[in-house]
């Protein structure tokens, strides 16, 4: 066997070198093997073959680093026939940043010995850190965690550095738990994993989805107390004496009864009522429509738990409100399942539709709010996807946000696609391109009225502002001396509108603000007139002005103004 190995171990052997002028090099290899063989014919070969820690520069200690080098693009990887673009951005997944407790254990020893801290002992600590974190970040960090140790910012008088003396008593120990707890963090930004939903699993989510719902709204036929109770709201809402905001997630304007969703909202609650007064019937077309009429009105989690909790204040109703806090906490579970499993799509989405100038992080949490709608207001019984649904739904959000927060003056919604028509027609008509198009020919272009062209061309739409400070003044209208009020007609509105409150709230306000008494009065003397707290005094305060800002005291008001 060893002469078998001397004949494997000894060749001739050629190296050419291609692009090279020299000449031809050739060697010997020779076996540095002796004669024995490697393994005897009466021993058995029993290799190590357990794993053995490798370590050195270059290599990578565990596949978790691996992995996470390419992790902040797998969001945007689509599978089967999808899109498969990736945006040659670098988008970080979360922070990721430790520091070794011996360096941050002996750095707090040495501070505490000298006394004080130098902006370059925090570079020094900072430069230990390992991971992805923030410099800057970890710098105010370190500062406010030296702040809280007792050490006081001061500027020697020659400005080389700021220093940190020490006024207090902080033990290295503790300084140096506190500082590695600034240094080390580990988060991960949800979404950034790859989206697997298919049609199948979309399906299997909505179906738990859509039954819990059910199952809810089922409950709260089933109970007198809590139909009784929406529909009382819903009358409070028509009166203008409730901000529908807090009740459902439909548009209500109860000013408006002809607005779309007001009317259909109006008039879900005045079926459900019918079928209340009806006799409640829980079986058949009477029991779809009013799971209908309950489905039409979009009532919010906040209020279904406001729902529960006035049904638990009953106790004839306890286990009526047991039951459907129950099938609540499993809808709320079946959506935020549904939402989560969504949220690599919104991440992506967000990715693919920011522009430039605009942070990943503020499009994905507005389009996350897109998701968040769409979850409560989709209907698979419509046959379509879901996925195409809340895209429709991210993409509205995204772009009322811009909307919103893209421009110093702000333009309503709905004004947003009169402008881009008017935008687009005068782009069209202008073809000098001084912008001198007659309100004439836009009117005849868009088919509107010359007096609605000339209202949106005389809205401004970007922010002026003047040079000199003359300037400033010119904008600002001249104050008027005279009063459209005299003392007279003050004192009525006024005792008019506090006569709507009770009394003490109406005293307190009358107090506070020094109506009808000498002077204005501080929280602590009502709280002595009346032996209580200032906290209670400032509680009773609150609702009152709450009481009188009221939409519905408003409008009184003005009318009563005339205004």
């Amino acid at each position: 066997m060893a002469n078998q190995l001397d004949d494997l171990l000894k060749f001739e052997a050629e190296v050419l070198f291609e692009q090279s002028t020299a000449e031809t090099a050739a060697g010997t290899f020779v076996a540095l093997v002796g004669s024995l063989p490697v393994v005897s014919d009466d021993e058995d070969w029993d290799p190590d073959l357990s794993p053995a820690e490798i370590a050195g520069e270059g290599i990578i200690p565990s596949l978790d680093a691996a992995t996470d080098f390419n992790a902040g693009t797998d969001f945007l990887q689509v599978g089967n026939r999808g899109r498969r673009s990736v945006k040659p951005a670098v988008l970080p997944t979360g922070t990721r940043i430790s520091i070794a407790p011996d360096i941050c254990s002996a750095w707090a020893e040495d501070i505490i010995a000298k006394g004080y801290c130098s902006l370059d002992d925090i570079d020094r600590v900072v430069a230990y850190c390992e991971g992805n974190g923030s410099w800057d970040e970890l710098r105010v960090n370190i500062r406010r965690n030296l702040e809280t140790a007792g050490f006081d910012l001061d500027e020697p008088l020659d400005h080389e550095a700021y220093l940190w003396d020490a006024i207090s008593d902080t033990s290295p120990d503790d300084l140096c738990e506190a500082i590695e707890a600034a240094l080390t963090r580990r988060t991960c930004l949800p979404g950034t994993e790859r989206f697997a939903i298919n049609k199948s699993s979309e399906l299997r989510l909505l179906e738990i989805m859509t039954r819990a719902k059910q199952g809810l709204q089922l409950g709260i036929l089933n109970s007198e107390g809590a139909v009784e109770t929406i529909l009382n709201v819903m009358d409070k809402i028509r009166d203008d004496l409730r901000d529908s905001r807090s009740v459902s997630l439909r548009t209500i304007i109860p000013s408006r009864p002809d607005h779309a969703e007001t009317s259909e909202v109006l008039a879900a609650a005045d079926h459900l009522r019918s079928w209340f007064t009806a006799g409640r019937v829980m079986d058949g077309k009477q029991r779809r429509e009013a799971l209908a009429a309950l489905e039409a009105l979009d009532l919010s989690f906040g209020f279904h738990r406001e729902l529960i909790h006035k049904l638990g204040a009953c106790p004839e109703y306890w286990p009526e409100a047991s039951q459907l806090e129950g099938k609540l906490l499993a809808f709320e579970a079946a959506s935020e399942h549904l939402i989560h499993k969504h949220l690599p799509y919104v991440r992506r989405f967000a990715v693919r539709n920011g522009e430039e100038g605009e942070d990943p992080e503020d499009i994905f949490q507005v389009a996350f709010m897109g998701l968040q709608r769409s979850a409560r207001r989709f209907d698979p019984e419509r046959g379509s996807r879901f996925l195409i649904y809340t895209t429709y739904w991210m993409r509205q959000a995204i772009r009322r946000w811009r909307t919103d927060e893209g421009a110093a003056i702000r333009i309503p919604v709905h004004r947003t696609e009169k402008f881009s028509e008017l935008d687009r027609a005068l782009e069209k008509l202008d073809i000098r391109g001084d912008g001198t198009v007659p309100d004439a020919e836009v009117a005849e272009e868009l088919r509107w009225s010359i007096e609605e062209v000339r209202q949106f061309r005389s809205i401004p739409r970007e922010a002026l502002y003047p040079e000199s400070p003359d300037e400033w003044d010119n904008l600002l209208p001249e104050s008027s001396d005279t009063f459209p009020f005299d003392q007279t007609e003050t004192e009525r509105v006024v005792k008019s509108a506090l006569a709507d409150l009770p009394k003490r709230q109406a005293d307190v306000i009358r107090m506070r603000f020094g109506i009808g008494c000498d002077s204005e009065m501080t929280l602590e003397e009502i709280g002595q007139i009346y032996g209580l707290t200032r906290e209670r005094v400032r509680q009773i305060e609150a609702k009152g002005l709450s009481r009188l800002s009221h939409p519905g005291r408003k409008r009184r008001l003005q009318n009563m103004l005339g205004l």
